[in-house]
């Protein structure tokens, strides 16, 4: 190229440039984007000490800002993401949330430009949220494509509970009575779908839900479309507050407009005449027939008389059934007291709602629970393939009469998988409790993840991308269980065998029997049963009953440099070796700096070693024996996504938990061989050679304490 081909192509490129930013600013200036900056004199839920001079030149803004920029890669897979950053007054918390029918690459761009904006805004504010509209269409109001926030504290003040922005459509319908009657069944629909999840709904994400109700046959624009959301770490307490909230707003300063929009940060509610929504991926929206003001007459006597004799009638059996139960409850309470199990479980009982599926149809679909058709077995019971009528390939789990999975551990598995819905947790699809115990979900072709680390044939199946991908799989799965989701979920029997993968073997944590679920602020409790599988128990739990959402994270740890090694943890990581766990394998190379000598001979030479030495030194830190030390599921994933965004923030690991080995002197736990740090932060591997360090032998056994 001469160089005035190189003068017009860098000059082609600056204009692209320049009309990006250009269209990057012109949507941040759009009057449709809302930006609510908090002062920083605004009450706290927690004591804070008074902010500095200047918020952007602080420790607390840097957090900030760098969340900021990890925010669209964390998010956009599954639409929200809720990061931590610092230590402290300086700890900033960013939330991000798409609206739910925005593709993952729109997703990342919306919160890419809210991002921009925010920081633009509100840079002088503590705590502040944007409601971002890219300006590409000219309806009033704004259609909000995401909804960014950060602060101070994790917990929501009173003012952010309360805070509703309220936008109308200027027209005004000719019939506000039946309008408005329309909107309030049609919210009311909504609402009960977006706080309690529906079975039988498509919604694309949780706690989103579209829909369409006929206000008036007689109207050019007769059906009204609906849409309501809601933050997906609020419980559903707290969302259904929102909800019923922004639903009463809109009623009283917009009575009888076509269309309107409450802005909160906790939920969004919007209403219009014609359809906003992307419709493909809700599927066709529900129609409520419209019921006339003035045209009710006798029907709407007969309906008035169905209404209030047809409840009574299923109200009273359904009391009686109730004070049974509750009696029987705190007879057997008084026997036997309950191993601290949260009541948000007895709470929830009555809004799941999986479809019930007989006997005879699963009969049916698993060919009469042949042989042929079993998955596998375990404490408690079979599983078995099945096919619906429609095709559908199912996993039935079959609980024999003599399983170790109580009714508290059914109970507990029907509620939490019913409620929990993620891309990367196993699918219910149904329960059949009269004849006999039978939970379906989502068949899963290629088994577990224990399947493949066990059998070395079916290993050299995972190269270095899959590897990769499953383990930022289960790290979102983890994320959303203990920060995403409307519970604080701590699954507590995170091992291979319970990581279960579809037909593109992607990862989806199942068996929620002995999960724990906390409600409000509570992360950690002590139980009198320590149950799960040693070898992935972390010592706080394994010892002393204490579970939290770290002892997720050792157990994901563990799994980690299994899927490095391609070494099972529970037994010798191999035949030369006298370590034995792959902790203590692991451990030593990583204190020799050989590295290269853990990697699972199967993955050849094909692999991006950064990306293995970052997913090595990550197993390490959840593997830490102080619960403290390692980092929580945002961090996991925000250590995946960007592995060199937190490389000089990151301590370096310690000795891990259960290390019984090595002959080198323990001079220090931290790693000062090749396997170091350099001065600019980087792994350094310096010796790809065999190490051939003497261990000491240790024969201790490890088994599963309650086989699952």
């Amino acid at each position: 190229m001469t160089p005035s081909g190189h003068s017009l192509g860098r000059g082609l490129l600056l204009l692209a440039m320049v009309a990006s930013l250009a269209t990057v600013v012109t949507s941040l200036n759009s009057s449709w984007t809302w930006a609510d900056c908090q002062p920083s004199s605004a009450p706290s839920p927690a004591p804070s000490p008074p902010p500095p001079s200047s918020t952007t030149n602080s420790t607390f803004w840097s957090n900030v800002v760098a969340l900021l920029d990890a925010l669209p890669s964390a998010a956009a897979p599954t639409g929200f993401a809720s990061l931590s950053r610092g230590n402290g007054a300086d700890r900033a918390f960013v939330r991000g949330l798409c609206r739910g029918d925005t593709s993952p690459a729109k997703c990342a761009t919306y919160l890419r430009n809210a991002a921009l904006g925010i920081r633009m805004r509100c840079n002088s504010s503590r705590r502040a949220g944007i409601w971002y509209d890219d300006g590409s269409t000219k309806t009033y109001p704004a259609p909000m494509f995401c909804f960014v926030s950060y602060a101070d504290t994790n917990a929501s003040t009173g003012y952010e509970d309360t805070y509703r922005q309220e936008l109308q459509n200027g027209d005004v319908v000719p019939d506000k009575g039946a309008f408005e009657e329309a909107y309030n069944r049609l919210m009311s629909y909504l609402a009960v779908r977006v706080v309690n999840g529906s079975s039988s709904s498509s919604s694309p994400v949780p706690m989103f839900a579209t829909g369409s109700a006929e206000y008036d046959p007689a109207a050019p624009n007769r059906t009204m479309h609906g849409l309501l959301q809601c933050m997906r770490d609020r419980t559903p307490a707290e969302c259904n507050r929102c909800l019923q909230d922004s639903v009463q707003r809109l009623t009283t300063c917009c009575y009888g407009h076509r269309g309107g929009a409450v802005l909160g940060y906790n939920c969004y509610l919007r209403m219009e005449v014609y359809p906003f929504y992307n419709l493909s991926l809700d599927g066709p929206p529900l129609l409520l027939p419209a019921i006339a003001g003035e045209r009710r007459g006798k029907k709407l006597a007969a309906g008035v008389i169905l209404a209030v004799v047809i409840p009574v009638g299923a109200v009273l059996p359904a009391l009686v059934i109730i004070g049974v139960f509750l009696y029987k409850r705190k007879v057997n309470r008084k026997k036997t007291p309950p191993d601290n199990y949260s009541s948000i479980y007895e709470d929830d009982l009555g809004c799941i709602e999986p479809e019930q599926l007989n006997l005879a149809v699963l009969g049916a679909a698993t060919n009469n629970f042949s042989e042929q058709n079993k998955l596998g077995e375990g404490g408690f019971g079979e599983v078995f393939k099945g096919t619906l009528h429609d095709g559908e390939d199912i996993a039935v789990k079959r609980l024999s009469q003599n399983s170790s999975q109580g009714f508290q551990e059914l109970k507990n598995e029907l509620v939490l998988a019913a409620k929990l819905k993620h891309r990367n947790l196993v699918k219910l699809i149904g329960v059949s409790l009269k004849e006999e115990k039978l939970v379906i979900y989502e068949y899963m072709p290629n088994r577990s993840l224990d399947t493949f680390l066990s059998d070395p044939v079916r290993r050299q199946q995972l190269d270095w991308n899959r590897r990769f991908a499953i383990i930022y799989g289960i790290a979102r799965g983890l994320l959303y269980l203990h920060e995403e989701s409307c519970l604080k979920v701590i699954h507590r029997d995170l091992k291979p065998s319970n990581v279960l993968l579809d037909a593109d073997m992607n990862p989806k944590i199942s068996d929620f029997g002995i999960a724990r679920a906390f409600a409000g602020d509570q992360s950690r409790d002590i139980t009198r049963r320590p149950v799960g599988t040693l070898g992935y128990m972390s010592p706080e739990y394994a010892y002393w009953g204490h579970v939290s959402t770290k002892s997720d994270i050792f157990s994901f740890g563990v799994i980690v440099l299994e899927m490095v090694t391609g070494q099972r943890n529970n037994s010798p990581c191999n035949e030369t070796s006298d370590s034995v766990s792959v902790l203590s394998h692991v451990w030593d190379k990583w204190r020799a700096g050989s590295m290269v000598d853990v990697l699972d001979p199967s993955l050849g030479s094909h692999y991006p070693e950064s990306e293995v030495m970052n997913c090595i030194e990550i197993g390490l830190l959840c593997v830490q024996e102080n619960p403290a030390d390692r980092p929580d599921a945002s961090a996991v994933v925000l250590m995946l996504d960007s592995p060199s965004s937190m490389t000089n923030d990151r301590r370096a690991p310690s000795r891990p938990a259960f290390v019984f080995s090595s002959g080198l002197t323990d001079e220090s736990d931290r790693p000062s061989g090749p396997g170091a740090r350099g001065s600019d932060g980087v792994l350094l591997i310096r010796d790809k050679q065999s190490s051939t360090s003497t261990v000491s032998e240790n024969e201790v056994s490890i088994s599963e304490l309650q086989p699952r």
